[in-house]
């Protein structure tokens, strides 16, 4: 959990410096205002198209770690379940030899 979150931060400044970077060079550039905001248009449409890209990697791995979880948990209940079949069947052969040796 903690890997994804690091993992979102270095992409969310990724993003945000390239997106801060390549609007400081628009701004910057000696270019008439249609022509900047062409070129801005032109670098939000892509840096959405990258987002969108990466928020479906994050999707996808959420969803095989959701997979993971989901099948570690069935494992550790079947080895529960054993487990407790195992004591019980502990238990009522315990009880069955206290009554041949009792007599009760």
């Amino acid at each position: 959990m903690a890997k994804e979150s690091g993992a979102f931060k270095l992409l969310a400044g990724l993003l945000i410096g390239a997106a801060a970077g390549a609007a400081a060079g628009l701004l910057l550039a000696p270019q008439s205002g249609e022509e900047t905001r062409k070129q801005l248009r032109k670098e939000a449409d892509k840096l959405k198209k990258d987002l969108d890209k990466y928020s479906n990697d994050f999707s996808e791995q959420a969803k095989k770690a959701k997979k993971d979880i989901e099948a570690r948990l069935a494992e550790v209940k079947s080895k529960l379940q054993s487990t407790a079949n195992d004591v019980k069947d502990s238990a009522k052969k315990a009880k069955d030899e206290f009554q041949e040796n009792v007599g009760v």
